[in-house]
């Protein structure tokens, strides 16, 4: 029985360990279904460019010619952006 004692410890702990484990997820899945999701505006650096572009575009103190300049220069950068389909993947 001597032995033994450091697998009995060993199993009592991880069974316990378990058992808050479960426990936990459990009332993870409660508080889900009871509490509903807000979604945030999308923030990081894509969206902040996305939102950067969009002012320049909109704003009428820059020249046409400007504009388009803009446009070419950042249009491959767009292509270059992934896709949330490649980023699933």
């Amino acid at each position: 029985m001597e032995n033994n004692t450091d697998i009995i410890v060993l199993t009592s702990v991880v069974i316990v360990l378990f058992l808050v484990f479960i426990i936990a997820t459990v009332r993870e899945l409660n508080t889900m279904t009871t509490t509903k999701f807000e979604e945030k505006a999308e923030g990081g650096p894509r969206a902040e460019m996305l939102r950067l572009i969009g002012k320049l575009f909109t704003d009428e103190r820059i020249d046409t010619a400007k504009k388009i300049t803009f446009m070419n220069a950042i249009k491959p950068l767009i292509e270059d952006l992934p896709t949330d389909e490649e980023k699933k993947n």
